[in-house]
């Protein structure tokens, strides 16, 4: 045991619960989202990329979040919306852990975009830090 107290306490999302935020994106059942499903295991992979970083890494829960969103929107799980699938299901992340992201949608967008230029899941982590508050 690392002794980080997000190892043990946090909410981890499911392949269940990605398919449905797809299928909440693009108003489909989630049989239907299964469906635009491109690699069953590169979703996995990214959902479980939280965890393992949270364990080996003593992740703090913005990298955490930041390690997620990059794993969905840089492996391309879905056939298409991988970017959106990826930004919510950080901020779903977020909520599930009652915390929070303070950010406009411009800077959300901007945040996720930035991956395809290079930005690495820690400069996300460093940009999320201090804008995730506990929910009251």
């Amino acid at each position: 045991m690392s002794g980080d107290p997000y190892e043990e306490e946090l909410v981890y999302l499911t392949l269940d619960d990605a398919l449905e935020i797809y299928a909440a994106i693009f108003s489909l059942s989630v049989e239907r989202a299964a469906d635009h499903l491109r690699s069953r295991e590169a979703l996995e992979g990214a959902l479980g990329r939280p965890a393992s970083y949270a364990h080996y890494q003593q992740a703090d829960l913005a990298l955490q979040a930041a390690v997620l969103a990059h794993g969905i929107a840089e492996t391309q799980p879905f056939v298409d919306g991988n970017k959106r699938s990826a930004l919510i299901a950080m901020l779903t992340f977020l909520e599930l852990n009652a915390h929070e992201l303070s950010a406009t949608d411009a800077e959300l967008a901007a945040w996720i975009i930035g991956f395809s230029s290079g930005t690495t899941p820690e400069q996300l982590a460093d940009q999320l830090q201090p804008r995730i508050e506990p929910m009251p």
